[in-house]
């Protein structure tokens, strides 16, 4: 089984949601009604060994843990709020490099930690749980339509180039590292997608060719993606072409670029380009049935991003 599979066996698990619960799981975020407003409540972890290693130090791992979660909220179109935060690290000092790191996130989300809990352990683990403030209506995986363009804002695989660099040892590539270690959520854009209307949203955590599979289950589509027409910076295609990797492959699967997947009719984007002081490139469109991954009108097989139980 890998994430999903587990996701729809616990689903099933579930006794019948509370009318608080607006989106139950299996989107970005849950959804709640509390207190006359509209809230989305995430959690992820970090653990060592799996997630980063020992060139990845405490307050990377306390700062990603934080931005990780604020990209979640901003899939759905809203503003990330409260967080509350829970640690296990191998010694004190560990455990307040990571919250050093968690601090300077909040600082610059404009998020408040409202606390949590640490514990000693040999394997350093952050579990950050996320509350959002949503104004209107959620943007959720479920409302893509045939017909609809599917685009992407800022680049793809910087990343997964990154994280190249960091396991290779390379020198340079500091702007890469950079972009694994302290991705940027998208909020800003977040909320303007959701103001203008797109159909569907998810941030590209597990790799463009994971989470488009998402959209398109969730909305019961198709579609095609063009591998030529994804962004892919010139450091990431020289580092990718330096280790033997393709650039646009990398960029399809590597994951944890933290950008944002919407799908949407052509003006809506055009308007969202306008907006959101980033680039928004258009790489497929939304299809009756069937998932395509082309390049130069080739069908490009057994594409798939990270899976958390591989």
């Amino acid at each position: 089984m890998n994430e999903f599979d587990v996701i729809r066996k616990l689903s099933g698990l579930l006794p019948p949601a509370p009318p608080e619960v607006l989106v139950p799981i299996g989107d970005d975020c849950a959804v709640l009604r509390l207190g006359g407003g509209t809230w989305a409540a995430a959690s992820d972890m970090l653990v060592s060994g799996r997630h980063f290693k020992g060139w990845a130090d405490p307050a990377d791992v306390g700062y990603k843990a934080v931005a990780v979660n604020v990209s979640d909220v901003a899939a759905m179109g809203g503003t990330p709020r409260f967080i509350l935060v829970s640690g296990a690290a191998p010694d004190p000092e560990t455990a307040l490099g990571v919250f050093e790191g968690v601090a300077e996130a909040c600082g610059e989300f404009g998020v408040y930690p409202l606390g949590g809990d640490t514990t000693g352990a040999d394997a350093l683990t952050v579990d950050v749980a996320i509350l959002g403030e949503i104004e209107g209506v959620p943007v959720l995986r479920s409302g893509a339509r045939p017909g609809d363009l599917l685009a992407v804002t800022g680049e793809l695989g910087a990343s997964a180039a990154g994280l190249l660099a960091l396991e290779e040892g390379r020198e340079g590539f500091e702007r890469l590292k950079a972009r694994h270690l302290r991705p940027r959520p998208r909020v800003g854009t977040g909320r303007a997608a959701a103001r203008l209307g797109v159909g569907a949203m998810i941030d590209l955590s597990d790799g463009l060719a994971s989470d488009v599979r998402h959209v398109c289950e969730r909305s019961e589509v198709g579609c095609r993606v063009d591998l030529d027409a994804l962004p892919v910076s010139e450091d990431a295609r020289r580092l990718a072409a330096s280790l033997g990797r393709d650039p646009g492959v990398l960029a399809a699967t590597g994951g944890e670029d933290y950008e944002l997947l919407v799908s949407a009719p052509e003006h809506v984007l055009d308007a969202l380009a306008e907006t959101a002081g980033l680039p928004v490139t258009v790489v497929g469109e939304v299809t009756g049935a069937g998932i395509d991954f082309r390049r130069g009108g080739d069908v490009v097989e057994e594409l798939s991003g990270w899976d958390h139980f591989s």
